[in-house]
């Protein structure tokens, strides 16, 4: 395969094929020739640059480098070799080995994984921004201090209702102020009660679908 159609079907520049074999990165025995005509034995050359390339690049502007070869029939042709693993078609189209993944398939994998992660992060923070999504153990305690705040004024009252009731009917304020305080301790635990079977009817938790987060 000549060196612009190994660019190709590795998905890089043709300068960057010349800057392989410069870098010794693909060395001459995955070569035919010499100079410019020389051709490329394309699975030879595909397995030298998986196994020098560096790391860092791979994760980097590298990511695009296709070093799968998925044209098996097409490197044996050209070459006469077939990487290590990649089984050939069978008659009905099958192929008879599963190609095992390389460390470029895991790179690119923990990269797509890595993106995933950042997406969601983002979606999640742009919610809680939004007010679309909060702390439920704050919500909680917060809603706690409100009902309590509520149950303390309203038992205050109680004082100043006995009070006018006993001077509108002459009645000890005392046992006024017992009257109103069991009759709200009684609908307070009917109110409890019809609060717990409400909750209990409801899902522990609600899934909610952050744009960006899929």
């Amino acid at each position: 395969m000549s060196k612009g159609d190994f660019a190709r079907h590795i998905n890089v520049s043709p300068g960057r094929v010349s800057q392989y074999i410069a870098s010794g990165m693909i060395s001459r025995d995955a070569l035919e020739g010499e100079g410019r005509n020389a051709k490329v034995i394309v699975a030879k050359a595909v397995e030298q640059i998986r196994q020098r390339r560096d790391i860092s690049q791979a994760l980097n502007n590298g990511l695009s480098t296709r070093l799968d070869l998925d044209e098996p029939d097409e490197a044996a042709d050209v070459g006469g070799f077939l990487p290590a693993g990649v089984g050939k078609p069978s008659s009905d189209g099958g192929s008879q080995s599963l190609k095992p993944q390389t460390v470029d398939d895991e790179i690119k994998q923990e990269r797509l994984q890595s993106e995933r992660r950042r997406n969601r992060v983002a979606a999640q923070e742009e919610a809680e921004k939004l007010g679309r999504l909060v702390d439920a153990g704050t919500v909680r305690a917060e809603m706690a201090k409100l009902a309590q705040a509520v149950d303390d004024e309203n038992a205050g009252m109680l004082a100043d209702f006995a009070t006018a009731i006993a001077a509108q009917f002459g009645v000890p304020q005392r046992d006024v102020l017992h009257l109103l305080r069991r009759i709200r301790n009684e609908k307070k635990a009917a109110a409890a009660d019809r609060a717990r079977r409400r909750a209990a009817s409801l899902p522990e938790r609600v899934d909610m679908i952050l744009e960006g987060a899929a």
